[in-house]
């Protein structure tokens, strides 16, 4: 299926393309036209490609940071709760989280408050 994919627009592409020569020239400028133009955009616009960089760096950094927090959690979450390293947190979040685990517990329900009361409709032995 990927090849008729690949020949059906092969083929689209190759019936777009001009048959005259003078046509053909043209186009072959001005696409050699448009590789010069984007090869030196950089040289024409060296404030917009600093920038650009900066703005790509941070993107890199930040996708760094988040790919390796997704590995720590899933490799933490696949790890018994005995072998589970305490992950390092930063000061303030760590700080959030003792003050949650000194909180009273909530969880006030006893096994007998869990029971299911209605069991659906039960069949009887006489009929």
């Amino acid at each position: 299926m990927f090849f008729i994919r690949l020949a059906f627009w092969l083929g689209l592409a190759v019936l777009l393309l001009p048959a005259d020569e003078r046509q053909q020239a043209r186009l072959y400028g001005t696409a050699a036209e448009t590789v010069e133009r984007v090869t030196t955009f950089c040289d024409r616009n060296a404030r917009v490609c600093s920038g650009s960089a900066e703005l790509w760096a941070t993107f890199v950094k930040k996708a760094e940071f988040g790919a390796r927090m997704a590995v720590d959690l899933v490799s933490n979450a696949a790890r018994k709760p005995e072998e589970a390293e305490a992950p390092v947190q930063p000061a303030a979040v760590r700080s959030r989280s003792e003050a949650r685990l000194s909180a009273p517990p909530r969880g006030t329900l006893t096994p007998s408050d869990l029971a299911p009361v209605w069991r659906g409709n039960q069949q009887r032995a006489g009929g």
